[in-house]
């Protein structure tokens, strides 16, 4: 073999070598990129679902809130049926009583 042959295969080798070192230099900054892609995604999904589960729990409240004003409302409203009854009841008694000391005190 000539001496320009080997010099010229050696030449190749060494670039042949420089090319592996810069394509893995590039497939870890690709690789590092991608990484850091999927981690800002990941980052991203977690502050969405986060705030998709704020926005729920603030529906959730809102629906509770209605529903425990749409109840005291219709517990007040018992409240006063239950009151007149009362009421009614209580007039009937004190006529009941006043009527049984009428008569006791009316007969003697």
């Amino acid at each position: 073999m000539s001496i320009d042959l080997i010099l010229s295969i050696k030449q190749a080798e060494l670039q042949a070598e420089q090319m592996r070192r810069e394509l893995a230099e590039t497939a870890r900054q690709i690789l590092s990129e991608a990484n850091n892609q999927a981690f800002k995604l990941f980052e991203q999904s977690i502050e969405e679902a986060e705030k998709d589960a704020r926005d729920i729990i603030k529906q959730a409240e809102e629906r509770v809130a209605v529903e425990i004003e749409r109840l005291n409302l219709e517990v007040s409203q018992e409240c006063d049926v239950i009151r007149q009854h009362a009421r009614e009841k209580l007039d009937k008694a004190v006529d009941l009583i006043t009527g049984r000391i009428v008569t006791v005190h009316g007969n003697s």
